[in-house]
This record gives C-alpha cells, structure tokens and sequence, in this order.
C-alpha cells in the first residue's frame, strides 16, 4: 500500500511536511506558523509600550512562546525563558548556571544587561514570597524604562494584592482555524507516513477541518483529529462530521459550555407565529446583501412563557434555521467555591462562543445563574452580581455573530438591568397553546412516533386537552402508547383521551404561577403566537 494520499481525481498526492521557518512578515511568523493578527500585535503593543509584568492565564504554554519568539524576533531582542525544571535560559541556549530557584532567577534578571523579554512559567506561585515578591516589584519599577517585560504564564494564574498593580493581563485566547490548519496538516502527514492512513482531503476540505476544531486549545484539537481519524481508519469527506462529534466530546467533560447537534428546526414547532416572523426576516441580517442594506446582525432573543410550552425547543430551532453552530451554556455550572474562579469560567465560556461563531448560544432557564443579582448580594457573597456584571458587559461588548437565544420559566425575578432595552432584542412571551396549535402538536408527536396523525380525531384530542402544554401533550401520547401496549391493541383517540382526562395539567396545579406570568408579559413582552 502507498503511503501517499490521493486527491479527489484519485492522483497520488505526497504528504505535505511543515514548511521550514521563514522569516516574519506579513501573513507568517518566525516560526512558520500563521499567527492570529489580533493577539499578536496586541502582546507586541504590550511589550513595546513597556509594561513590566505581563501576566497569561493559559494552558497552551507552547503556543504563548512561540507567539512571543516571533515578538522577539521582529522586534530584534532576546526571549529568555524559566521553569523551575530547566533554570534561566536564552531560547535556544543552555540554562546558566544555578538559576533554578525563583529567587535566583529574579536576581540573575536584574544582571542582564539591554532588552529583552522574559518568559516566566508557573512562577505567580512564588509571588507569594514576601521578598521574591519585592525583588519583582523592584524589577518591574527599573523596566519601565526600557524595552524590558517579564511575561508570568500558568493555567491557573493570581498575583497576590501588592503586584497587580505593576502587572497588566493578556489574554491569548483560543487559536483560529488559521492557526490550526498547519497542525492539522502536519497530523494527517504524520498519519499517512506512520500509519498508512488512506487520505482523500482536498485542501478545502483541510481547511473546513481546521475551522471544526476551532473552540479547542491546539493540542487538544490535534488529539481529538488524530483520534478521529484513527477510530474510522481512514480521512474522507466522513472525517468533518466526525471530528465536530470528537470535539462535542471534549467541551462535554468541560461541564460548562457543549456543543449541541442541530437537530430541531422550525417544522418540528407548532405556533409561535410571531417568533418564527421575527427569526426569519432577522436572517437576511446574515447575508452580504442585507448587511450592503444597512441590516445590523441580530443579537439575541429572550423565550419566557409558561413551563413546556417550546421555549427550549424554539431557542434550539433558531440554529437550524440558520445553519448556525448550536452550544449550550450550563448556567448551573458556573459557580464555584473559589474566589474569582466563577467569573473566570464565565469568561472562558464568553470566549469559546466567540470562537465557534457564527453560532447560537443556548442558556436554558437563565433564571438560575442570575436570579440572586437582584438582591442585594448578601446571599452569596455578591457572586451573581459579578457574573451578571461580566454576561451584560459582553453582551454590550460581543463581536457580531453569536447569537444569545436565552430562556426563563420565572423572568420575574431576573435582575432588571438584563431586561433593559437594548440587552436583548426582543422579549417574547409563549403561553399555553391555542385548541389549533393543539391539535398540530399532537399531529407533530403522533408521526414523530411512527403514527398516522390523519387516523385520529385531532379536533377532538384539542378539545379534550385544553390547558395542556405542549410537553403534557406529548406525555398523554407516551402514556396511551403505555396503555395500549399493554392491552395489546393499537393507539386509538380513545385510549388518548382517558389518559388526558387523567392527568392535571399544570395550568390547572399551579394556576396562579400560570396566570402571574400572563400578567407580567402583556405589557412587557411580545405574544409569540
């Protein structure tokens, strides 16, 4: 078997190695790599408007130094480097001597002479040293001075009180499809010459990959593409799907933000008249014509209504109506028991939407995230204010093309600065579905089950449910399914109606819930039906 690939046309295609380093300029990096324009000249500006300490909260400590070699070497000064490991050393050179210890690594620092740019791994740690935090203090006082920056990297990175104000934070963020493209090349290469490995990928297809894998670090993006590609055996036009299912995998353990297939559309709805309106003019925001018109790309939608009436249902249908990227955001996952590390999960989240854009972004019942930020704080410590305080400033700030499609069982008790004008662009309201939306919905739920809806009395089983939400009605259908099953005959109107005429819909339960929220939504939200 031949270890090379063959394009589309079937003509042997030879592996394509990563391409030696070339010098900086427009479009490449020193290294070879296409570097994101934004986060590169934005830690350039840094270090070249002098600012002493630099922190980057980040576990991609690979792709920080060589984001910063490119830095030093367009900017013609050296990069020193420091782990507790390797000692103090010039990138590319032998550790000095005895410079292991974080205090002798400060020390040696301050003998250098000229410019320079020092990369400091996991050392935040040792700041909490009284006099390894002095000497920093006094090293960050004598490099303002000069072209001189120490840049402290960690996953997890907190300065203690008395440096923050000499540090200025960077944030590398995720890497763009550009920038994982030449991984993605260098993997599949690897594959064709390790494993023998049939590729069929044209360079489109690579780059559709690459653009896949967005939303992961750049390691973990090449695990989850080798493994993809080593569990079907092969990489075809198959690979792109299977690739988005590796990375639904990886941000699933994350427990914070999941990507979610696309699986609903609008035709699986019944009602929401004025809603499906509302989606549909808005996506012609999204072509190039509309946007030539002046149209401003929608920002969001928040669903409040009655329990089970579609409100989830009708957030999910809007990335299928779009052809956008569907994500999740689990509200209840957002706090933690650690100072500042719920806001920072929040902002992770923020960004990692950002990144899969164009996308929906999915908060299911919003109200349990936020609800408490508008009290007074007390009752956790201020927590919900800080997040509600971090979501609005993105919400305000956000680049175009994420869409926030959030829902709420309870919007009476959201704080009010997330309902003013302007956070979202509209507010509607679902209620309990009409006797015609009804009788739709049993017909959608009755053929989702392999039914003939035109067998039943669909009038009848409305009339027979009303009060009933959109999720009772589909209960009632499993039920009679249930029942009939066990009395070995087929589903028939009648075995529906004993089963709606025994349950209590919670129109019915909790009518005064129902009707407080009716009474909320006449005058502040607009009718989905």
């Amino acid at each position: 078997m031949s270890n090379e690939a063959k394009g589309p046309s079937g003509a042997q295609v030879p592996p394509q190695p990563l391409k030696p380093p070339l010098a900086a300029g427009a479009g490449t990096s020193a290294s070879g790599r296409p570097s994101q324009p934004n986060k590169h000249d934005e830690l350039r500006l840094l270090i070249n408007s002098r600012h002493p300490i630099i922190t980057v909260e980040t576990p991609e400590e690979e792709r920080l130094e060589v984001m910063l070699l490119d830095i030093a070497t367009e900017l013609s000064v050296p990069l020193y480097e420091w782990s507790v490991t390797m000692g103090l050393a010039k990138v590319h050179g032998a550790p000095m001597y005895n410079t292991d210890s974080p205090e002798q690594a400060v020390s040696n620092i301050a003998l250098i002479q000229g410019d320079g740019i020092f990369l400091l791994k996991d050392f935040a740690r040792y700041c909490e040293d009284g006099k390894i935090c002095r000497r920093l203090r006094e090293l960050a006082e004598k490099f303002r001075t000069a072209r001189r920056s120490i840049v402290l990297t960690a996953a997890s990175l907190q300065l203690p009180p008395d440096l923050e104000g000499d540090a200025v934070p960077f944030n590398l963020g995720l890497p763009a499809a550009e920038d994982l493209l030449p991984g993605v090349k260098q993997v599949l290469a690897e594959l064709i010459r390790e494993q023998r490995i049939p590729i069929t990928l044209d360079v489109a297809a690579m780059t559709q990959l690459a653009k896949n894998l967005v939303g992961l670090p750049e390691e973990e993006a090449m695990r989850a593409l080798r493994k993809a590609v080593m569990a079907r055996g092969k990489a075809d036009a198959g690979l792109l799907d299977a690739v988005m299912d590796a990375k639904r995998a990886v941000l699933k353990t994350e427990g914070l933000i999941e990507t979610v297939r696309r699986d609903a559309s609008f035709a699986d709805v019944a009602g929401l008249r004025r809603l499906r309106e509302w989606i549909g003019k808005r996506k012609s925001a999204l072509t190039a014509e509309g946007q030539r018109f002046g149209l401003v790309p929608p920002k969001g939608v928040l669903i409040t209504g009655v329990q089970g009436c579609g409100k989830s249902l009708a957030a999910r249908a809007v990335a299928g109506e779009w052809g956008y990227e569907l994500a999740r955001l689990d509200a209840g996952a957002l706090y933690d028991k650690y100072v500042g590390e719920s806001e920072r999960r929040l902002h992770k989240a923020l960004e990692l939407a950002q990144k899969l854009a164009p996308m929906v972004l999915w908060i299911d019942e919003i109200e349990k995230a936020f609800a408490s930020a508008g009290s007074s704080g007390d009752a956790d410590a201020g927590l919900s204010q800080r997040l509600l305080a971090t979501l609005l400033t993105w919400m305000q700030d956000r680049e175009s093309g994420v869409f926030l499609a959030a829902t709420s069982n309870n919007i009476t008790i959201l704080p009010p600065e997330m309902l003013r004008k302007g956070r979202f662009d509209e507010i509607f309201f679902v209620d309990l579905p009409n006797a015609e939306i009804r009788a739709a919905l049993f017909g959608l739920h009755l053929k989702k089950r392999g039914r003939d809806a035109g067998a039943f009395d669909l009038v009848k089983l409305a009339a027979a449910s009303d009060g009933f939400s959109g999720a009772e009605i589909e209960q009632a259908i499993i039920a009679g399914l249930y029942s009939a099953f066990s009395a070995k005959q087929q589903l028939t109107t009648e075995i529906l109606i004993a089963e709606i005429q025994g349950t209590r819909p919670l129109s019915v339960t909790r009518a005064e819930e129902v009707q407080a929220i009716r009474e909320w939504a006449k005058t502040r939200a607009v009718p989905a039906d």
